[in-house]
């Protein structure tokens, strides 16, 4: 990423970059909120005697998913804000789309992902207003 401006929030003095997008911005991805994550762990440390050896997906699947361009669209929404963009080439290797499945995690953790990207990406913008001093 390359510095393009200074500007914070709640008018500090903080570092923004602009935003390098390596193809169109429509690579989808899923996204898991952190809390998410924990609830799989401690799904799978609660099983963990009738479950030894088991290896599991864990992420957001399919009901979780975003591009890059929406996940950007989504923080103007809540920031109010518009990152600066450019575009590169697309990176050789880049996935178009991942996506896990959650269906063996569903099944047999009784688990999945509870806080929606919406949701997740407003208390992550929230988190760093809270805490923008360690920016």
């Amino acid at each position: 990423m390359e510095l393009k401006i200074k500007v914070g929030l709640h008018g500090s003095q903080s570092r923004l970059y602009c935003i390098t997008i390596y193809g169109d911005g429509k690579q989808v991805r899923e996204v898991l909120y952190v809390t998410d994550l924990v609830e799989a762990f401690y799904a799978f440390i609660k099983k963990s005697n009738s479950i030894q050896n088991s290896v599991y997906n864990i992420g957001g699947g399919v009901e979780n998913t975003l591009s890059l361009l929406e996940l950007l669209d989504l923080l103007e929404e809540i920031t109010g804000k518009r990152s600066d963009i450019r575009y590169d080439k697309w990176r050789p290797s880049d996935q178009k789309v991942y996506i896990s499945d959650l269906k063996k995690a569903k099944e047999e953790l009784g688990w999945k992902p509870k806080v929606s990207p919406r949701e997740g990406v407003k208390l992550l913008v929230e988190w760093v207003k809270d805490n923008i001093n360690i920016f």
